[in-house]
């Protein structure tokens, strides 16, 4: 029961922005996307969950409330060595299915770059929780991307996968778009109702 309550938090938001995401996707993108939607739904889903675990507020929870660490690799105890880990494991995914699905980012550079700019964005938002903003963070979800994008280069090279498309860095952005706005407006009432009717 707590692994399913574990699931609920952390996918409860994409009930709403799973069907969302792909509507927009399958009108926006409809010849790649007709081939490719299970690659589309597993990153939507990823996201939701990522997003969740960085602990992306409810709109009625964000408070300014900073705590920045500018030095890296200040910090070598047992603890931060494991998160600094797990912040590479985190993004992973994220390198993994952009350049599988979005064609734009099958160059390493890009996938990297967008792996800092969606990491620089979680460090800024923050700000505005009970995390810490972390430069190691940002440092060691980059280098997550570059790992998985190794991944699927591995995968890239034996088959066939997308050519880029028009505006993929805008379709990019209207998905993560909707996946924040969900978990910020919607996820936290749904998921508590969910935990109510199903006593997680």
């Amino acid at each position: 029961m707590a692994i399913l309550g574990i699931l609920v938090d952390w996918f409860g938001g994409a009930i709403v922005s799973l069907p969302l995401t792909m509507v927009f996707m399958g009108l926006a993108d409809r010849k790649r996307f007709s081939k490719m939607w299970v690659w589309a739904a597993l990153f939507v889903l990823y996201m939701n969950a990522m997003l969740i675990i960085v602990g992306t507020p409810a709109i009625s929870y964000i408070v300014w409330d900073p705590t920045i660490n500018y030095l890296p690799f200040s910090d070598f105890s047992m603890s931060n060595m494991i998160g600094m880990a797990l912040n590479i494991v985190l993004f992973i995914p994220f390198g993994v299915l952009l350049p599988i699905y979005f064609g734009f980012f099958r160059k390493a550079r890009r996938t990297v770059l967008a792996g800092f700019l969606m990491s620089l964005s979680i460090e800024v938002l923050q700000l505005f929780t009970f995390r810490a903003t972390d430069v190691d963070d940002l440092m060691m979800n980059t280098l997550g991307a570059l790992a998985g994008y190794g991944i699927a280069w591995l995968f890239l090279r034996k088959c066939e996968h997308s050519e880029p498309a028009n505006q993929d860095i805008m379709k990019l952005v209207v998905m993560i778009f909707i996946i924040v706005f969900i978990i910020a407006f919607i996820r936290y009432p749904l998921v508590s109702l969910l935990f109510d009717l199903f006593n997680f």
